[in-house]
């Protein structure tokens, strides 16, 4: 078998201009907006060069978050897809030379070759191979004998797929794999069901770069598999039955091809719920300026605000501290709802507002046994009032007190949310000072009649 190539497929997307008209009015309204890839990926292939049956080779390919995706601060996550479709290409020699600067992606369609079709194509049981019109005028087959060799042909390349795995970096734990000796697709009813990898990308988790491993594990042709042979291919996949994928010997020394398609499933805003495993700290304000009545508000707006977060072992924990003349940590981090809701019934309205010592004693937990370092660290701080008493005895101004906490916190790395209740804030104070930049996706301005609603928008995992 001779080189073998695998190239990439992916969607292009630039610039829309779109013209619309207002009822009942001559004005044209133009709506721009440029769209920008989520991903960087490489455009160079992936070429093994020469091999021999049941060898095993290995590639790297890393796909990352873009840097028009890593500078918009409104967007977060990525879910994306490794899709392997056939390779088609301008070949010579019966298929051992390639012209690489002519090959396209065959698109897999159920059903027979229309009969109208213009492009070139190739037919199997169930479903057909579209390579798309000629990348070129071939050589003119009308040659003499002695230049058969030199004569061009276009199509699919025999199928390299089935034989490239995909192994991810596992840092995080949040992307597939996928081992060699498996069927890339399958036709079910009306639709192709593709055998897809699938991978995450996430800013909040540090997770920006994904590190493939593209394995290959080279097939043997016909009855010239070593006795081996089924014992190599259930090395990789112990469910693969070793003689669907041998290859017919009229194949042997062609280049093999196959194009690994990458496209965004989807992208997610920076809601806490797209963040997956964090440690959260809720700093609640329990002043006398809330009162009982808007204090009954907010726990019902923290109760509704764990339920949609769902703690778990290996996901979201969360924990509790409350101030008002004084800090009490009321919960230490958790992956008990019980214990959070039990945490939020606590909370009641009375005293000054001494905001340091609820960032403080977050900070406290947040260096505790109980922060998970796999886990990104997170403060939410709901006040309705101005820092006005301090933590530490004779600190000077309350407010600068409050807002030292802060920068230690995120200099810790924790990310600091603000929800700023009611008329009687400081909100460039709460912006500027205490929530993480960027302000915008960082401060929350609400009232106590909609604050279950600015809970729902903070922890809202859109796509």
């Amino acid at each position: 078998m001779k080189k073998l190539l695998i190239g990439f497929g992916a969607l292009a997307i630039a610039l829309l201009l779109a013209p619309g008209f207002l009822a009942f009015e001559a004005h044209v309204v133009n709506v721009t907006a440029k769209i920008e890839n989520a991903l960087s990926v490489p455009i160079e292939s992936i070429d093994f060069g020469t091999v021999f049956p049941q060898e095993q080779l290995n590639e790297a390919l890393g796909i990352s978050l873009s840097q028009s995706f890593m500078d918009e601060d409104r967007v977060d996550d990525v879910d994306y897809f490794i899709r392997q479709k056939p390779k088609c290409g301008i070949t010579s020699d019966d298929g051992k030379i390639l012209d690489h600067s002519s090959t396209a992606t065959g698109h897999v369609h159920v059903g027979d070759v229309p009969q109208d079709s213009t492009t070139i194509t190739q037919q199997f049981e169930g479903y057909y191979v579209d390579c798309g019109p000629l990348p070129r005028r071939l050589m003119d087959v009308d040659l003499p004998e002695t230049a058969w060799n030199d004569i061009e042909s276009y199509g699919m390349l025999p199928f390299l797929c089935p034989y490239i795995s995909k192994h991810s970096d596992g840092a995080p734990a949040n992307d597939g794999n996928l081992n060699s000796f498996h069927e890339p697709f399958q036709v079910s009813g009306n639709s192709i069901v593709w055998n897809d990898t699938p991978g995450h990308l996430a800013k909040a988790q540090n997770d920006t770069v994904d590190n493939w491993i593209i394995d290959l594990a080279v097939p043997c042709f016909g009855g010239e598999c070593a006795q081996d042979w089924a014992s190599f291919v259930n090395g990789f996949n112990p469910l693969a039955n070793p003689d669907d994928y041998t290859q017919p010997t009229t194949d042997e020394h062609k280049i093999f091809g196959c194009d690994l398609w990458v496209e965004v499933g989807g992208i997610s805003l920076p809601g806490l719920g797209c963040k997956g495993k964090i440690d959260l700290m809720l700093v609640v304000d329990e002043s006398g300026s809330i009162g009982s009545t808007n204090m009954d508000a907010v726990k019902l707006a923290l109760h509704s605000f764990i339920d949609a977060l769902v703690l778990a072992v290996d996901g979201p924990n969360a924990g509790q501290t409350s101030f008002a003349s004084i800090g009490v940590l009321d919960q230490e981090l958790t992956s008990s709802s019980t214990e959070m809701h039990a945490a939020i019934d606590t909370l009641f309205s009375g005293g000054l507002t001494n905001l340091s010592a609820g960032i403080a004693l977050a900070n406290d937990e947040f260096n505790s046994v109980r922060d998970r370092a796999d886990a990104p660290n997170m403060m939410i701080v709901i006040t309705d009032g101005v820092p006005n008493v301090c933590y530490v005895s004779g600190c000077g101004d309350p407010a600068v007190e409050a807002a030292g906490y802060a920068t230690v916190a995120k200099a810790d790395g924790t990310e600091v949310f603000v929800v700023g209740i009611g008329s009687g804030v400081d909100a460039t104070y709460l912006q500027t000072s205490i929530a993480s930049a960027p302000s915008a996706s960082h401060y929350f301005a609400g009232d106590f009649a909609t604050l279950e609603t600015t809970f729902a928008d903070l922890i809202a995992c859109e796509e």
